[in-house]
């Protein structure tokens, strides 16, 4: 899905986790026209937690494998 602006710019979803032993979480998401501004958008917007890993995907790239009601 692309959202409407001045350059196409697609939705990257952003996962997370604070420490190695804990469970990648979905803290978000950004807009972004590729994939380099999205890990800066990414890093920047979502720093309330020192993170031990961060990463982004595009949304348009994510299998959906099984869908919760």
């Amino acid at each position: 899905m692309t959202m409407k602006g001045e350059r196409d710019q697609e939705y990257y979803d952003v996962f997370a986790r604070r420490k190695a032993d804990e469970p990648l979480e979905h803290i978000g998401t950004v807009g972004a026209s590729d994939p380099s501004d999205a890990e800066v958008f990414a890093f920047k917007l979502y720093d309330q937690w020192k993170w031990t890993e961060q990463f982004v995907a595009r949304r348009a790239d994510i299998i959906e494998v099984v869908r919760t009601a």
